[in-house]
């Protein structure tokens, strides 16, 4: 069983390696430690170099040998076989991953939808980025369900009870219909 979890300040744990992610320099600071099991009984401490981000939510998931972390503004993808870590910048802040489980699908299409304050990112197994949706909302994007065609989901446009509905295909993350929102 994985478990993949973020750490409080002061939790003790045993780990087989540490990777520093975000950083320029090894002395950064660090914001958050995430421990990830790796699938093939290495469990390694992710920590996750402080910035001057926002950090509104925080997520972790792994599929396949890959991890996903979700922190302030940016969505980081780690190679649990090779330590590589690809960054992707988020508009706004991080805030929240889904993957087929969540939506009530396979994950034919895509591994993992990772959305922002205003956008929604699929990956597919090996962490390589399909495509990015982006004015979904102006303060959250929330996938809710996936068809064989369509993500729907809903984007904060009028905080803070301002949600508007969003219609995306599959495959492209192409829009097909979004609320009024994106109008104003």
């Amino acid at each position: 069983m994985r478990m993949n979890f973020f750490l409080e300040e002061n939790d003790q744990i045993t780990v087989d390696r540490c990777l520093l992610i975000g950083a320029d320099t090894e002395a950064a600071r660090v914001a958050a430690r995430v421990c990830v099991d790796s699938g093939w009984g290495e469990r390694i401490l992710i920590n996750i170099a402080a910035t001057t981000e926002c950090v509104c939510f925080k997520a972790v998931r792994t599929a396949g040998s890959k991890a996903f972390i979700g922190y302030g503004s940016r969505l980081f993808i780690v190679d649990m076989a090779t330590h590589e870590v690809v960054i992707h910048q988020m508009d706004g802040y991080f805030c929240d991953l889904f993957d087929g489980d969540d939506l009530d699908t396979t994950a034919d299409d895509f591994c993992i939808l990772a959305s922002s304050s205003s956008e929604l990112f699929a990956f597919d197994l090996d962490g390589i980025l399909l495509w990015k949706a982006e004015e979904l909302g102006i303060d959250g994007v929330i996938a809710d369900s996936a068809t064989a065609t369509q993500i729907r989901g809903s984007g904060e446009w009028d905080p803070p009870d301002g949600w508007e509905p969003f219609i995306v295909d599959r495959r492209s993350g192409e829009r097909i219909s979004v609320g009024s929102g994106s109008q104003r």
